[in-house]
């Protein structure tokens, strides 16, 4: 059995590994490749030592290295650990993030994971750079679940966001839970603000809509108005697309107690 893990880049890393769902209901698990590769060049793990295994799911587990051969190793798993407690009043937050040029994408995904995003939606905007199709989409979501899989294990996530296929922006804003407190950031919008827009109460999810390098067209601001959300300006400075998208999580999980 096979377990996979993207190799950290930073040398202060923890000891985390994630695995299918299902690999932590068997005893010992099999690592090879990639994942090999981190435990014993990375992590430098030997055979007695402990680690944690998370599925992604918000199920963790305690492990320890039973043995590391040349091409592969084994662990054990010694205990079931808690899953992560779910906050009280915990929100739902779902980012609507136009698709970026470049690594920029990756940049928020990363960032949203930290942050706690429950769900990432790339959105095809009217003035989105970035086009794909076919085989590409496939490919870039496995890139941007790696990345993902990356964040949480840094962030101590259990859990892994939600990654969405690329969706029209229409399909994207009118698909959006009516239960939530749902809003578009906007650089023509002068008058409203994200704080003020926000709900004196914690609302159960929000929902918070993005645009790309150029901005949302007028009509696509239309479009959301009238599927309900909440056209709100950022500050007296215009963002760069994927600096917006971060900071917006990092307000909203403010706001609901997330963060801070």
């Amino acid at each position: 059995m096979v377990c996979s893990v993207v190799p950290a880049t930073g040398t202060n890393v923890s000891r985390r590994l994630h695995v299918a769902p299902e690999l932590l209901r068997s005893g010992l698990i099999r690592i090879s490749g990639a994942s090999f590769r981190y435990l014993a060049r990375v992590l430098r793990m030997q055979p007695g030592d402990s680690l944690e295994l998370f599925d992604g799911a918000g199920t963790r587990a305690d492990a320890r290295v039973e043995r590391i051969d040349v091409q592969a190793g084994v662990v054990e798993i010694v205990a079931d650990a808690p899953a992560t407690a779910p906050r009280p009043h915990e929100v739902t937050t779902t980012l609507l993030c136009s698709l970026l040029k470049g690594d920029r994408m990756e940049m928020v995904i990363q960032k949203a994971t930290e942050l706690g995003v429950r769900e990432i939606v790339p959105v095809i905007a009217a003035r989105s750079v970035v086009r794909l199709e076919g085989s590409r989409v496939d490919a870039r979501l496995a890139r941007w679940r790696k990345v993902a899989i990356e964040a949480a294990r840094q962030c101590q996530r259990a859990d892994l966001p939600e990654l969405c296929a690329p969706m029209s922006f229409s399909d994207a804003v009118k698909g959006a839970p009516e239960c939530t407190f749902r809003v578009l950031l906007f650089e023509g919008e002068k008058s409203v603000s994200l704080r003020q827009a926000l709900p004196p109460e914690r609302p159960p999810a929000v929902v918070v809509a993005v645009g790309p390098e150029g901005g949302f067209e007028a009509h696509e601001v239309q479009i959301a108005r009238d599927a309900g959300f909440a056209v709100v300006g950022f500050g007296p400075r215009v963002l760069r697309a994927e600096t917006a998208a971060i900071a917006a999580m990092a307000v909203v999980g403010f706001a609901v107690g997330d963060l801070g």
